[in-house]
């Protein structure tokens, strides 16, 4: 059982499993290129399915569209090509309302 302590809220959780991480093949392939990314296209979202990069793309949409194009309805990762990436805050995940990987 784990808690975690928020401010007001004193969130309770049970892992039942341990869920094996995700993308692992292609962020090792995105760090390998960030460098090169960052010199070439800083700012714009890298595609990788496992170690296959597919390309940078401005948006987001034209990077989640090239993906469905080439490999179709599978997960691959669309990464920002940033120096430092800001961490996403999602309350509703924290506070138990939305379940991520479920």
């Amino acid at each position: 059982m784990h808690f975690c302590r928020l401010p007001g809220f004193l969130v309770r959780s049970t892992f039942s499993r341990m869920v094996e991480p995700r993308f692992t093949e292609e962020l090792t392939a995105f760090e390998q290129r960030k460098q090169e990314l960052l010199n070439l296209c800083e700012s714009k979202f890298a595609v990788f399915k496992g170690s296959e990069f597919l390309g940078v793309f401005d948006t987001p949409q034209a990077a989640y569209d090239a993906g469905l194009n080439k490999w179709g309805n599978v997960a691959f990762l669309i990464k920002p090509v940033v120096k430092e990436e800001k961490p996403q805050q999602i309350p509703a995940l924290y506070l138990g309302l939305l379940h991520a990987g479920t």
